[in-house]
């Protein structure tokens, strides 16, 4: 009993009182958050292709975490044709000439679809 006097002593609040900062009972999992760790080519020259795959399409990679299959690369506000490997860790996609065809920064990033879950947001630059 002395203990539960001395430790209730401590305390500015009354008995009735809820706490300030009352723990939840139930403690969501945090989401993984889609994040790109590397990605490329960054630039190229304009009207140039670049990562040429062998149908002679342009190309984009990105080392990732956590990309869901709903995940699409989106360059200056347009989603591509996108390919998520199973584990997560790599996503590519085709890019259309008409996006390096002149000059200019263009942001790029990835969304989940299902989620809305936007990744950093980098810049392609076509000189």
């Amino acid at each position: 009993m002395i203990a539960v006097f001395a430790m209730q002593g401590c305390s500015d609040r009354k008995p009735d009182e809820p706490a300030e900062n009352p723990t939840p009972a139930v403690v969501a999992a945090p989401q993984s958050k889609l994040t790109v760790k590397d990605w490329g080519p960054r630039e190229t020259k304009a009207g140039q292709g670049f990562n040429l795959q062998p149908d002679g399409v342009s190309a984009f990679w990105f080392n990732t975490e956590n990309a869901p299959s709903t995940t699409v690369v989106v360059v200056n506000e347009k989603a591509l044709p996108t390919v998520v490997a199973s584990d997560g860790k790599l996503v590519t996609a085709g890019v259309p000439e008409a996006i390096f065809a002149k000059a200019g920064e263009f942001p790029v990033y990835l969304i989940d679809q299902k989620t809305k879950d936007k990744s950093n947001e980098m810049k392609f630059s076509v000189k």
